[in-house]
């Protein structure tokens, strides 16, 4: 019995364990919205853990970052890497933010694979430095707060506009290139859902309209996936 509340703890708070196990009031609306952005949250979590799996396969598999926008990649990186410091610096629940882990690792490595494929040598090794340094810094809490604060701000811009950057790379070649399109629709439907989990989890203003924003860019480029599919065949 223990061990299923400290489970269900995960799920929700005492007061709805109580509520639903006790009391069976299976219809409380705020114990039902905790119990669903909880799920979603950790659905979404481990989701994150191959989200661009697909993308870095197909990059190896072709042995080339063909249609893959650099800068793009970098603002990605710099927007999640801010996104990932707020939440950590906030103490935010793990649900609402756990994912900008493994998307900040796998970012790094997709980065690090189009420097190589595009033959950048020296910028792949100053990457991989600063990266590891910035990234050693903000986990031994040596960041100060005003730029986790300044971060988290342009990462909103940032993820934007790096999706409007792919985006006009694709209108420019006529094809969505190498882009994976499985990562780019669980990008856009994890986008979505974290819309939801961050009203319930954090109720932080600004990472609820980063969401929005970062899901209307991210449906565009699932558009463009649909639009250019025959091109791309």
């Amino acid at each position: 019995m223990e061990t299923f509340e400290k489970l269900m703890s995960m799920f929700m708070s005492e007061q709805c364990y109580e509520e639903i196990f006790f009391k069976f009031n299976l219809l409380n609306i705020p114990c039902i919205k905790m119990i669903i952005s909880k799920g979603l949250g950790y659905g979404i979590l481990l989701g994150s853990l191959m989200l661009r799996v697909p993308q870095i396969l197909i990059i190896l598999r072709a042995g080339n970052a063909k249609g893959i926008s650099l800068i793009s990649e970098v603002l990605g990186l710099l927007a999640v890497f801010g996104s990932m410091a707020y939440g950590y610096y906030k103490s935010f629940p793990i649900a609402a933010y756990g994912d900008t882990y493994s998307l900040y690792i796998q970012g790094c490595i997709i980065l690090f694979m189009v420097l190589f494929y595009q033959n950048q040598k020296i910028q792949l090794f100053l990457s991989i430095i600063v990266i590891s340094l910035v990234t050693g810094l903000q986990f031994a809490n040596m960041i100060p707060g005003q730029i986790i604060y300044l971060l988290n701000t342009l990462s909103l811009f940032l993820s934007v506009f790096s999706k409007l950057i792919q985006a006009f790379e694709n209108f420019k070649n006529s094809s969505t290139g190498n882009l994976s399109s499985i990562t780019l629709i669980l990008q856009f439907l994890g986008c979505v859902a974290r819309i939801f989990t961050s009203i319930q989890e954090t109720g932080d203003f600004y990472m609820i309209i980063t969401y929005i924003a970062v899901s209307i860019a991210n449906g565009l480029l699932v558009a463009q996936l649909v639009y250019y599919w025959n091109a791309d065949s």
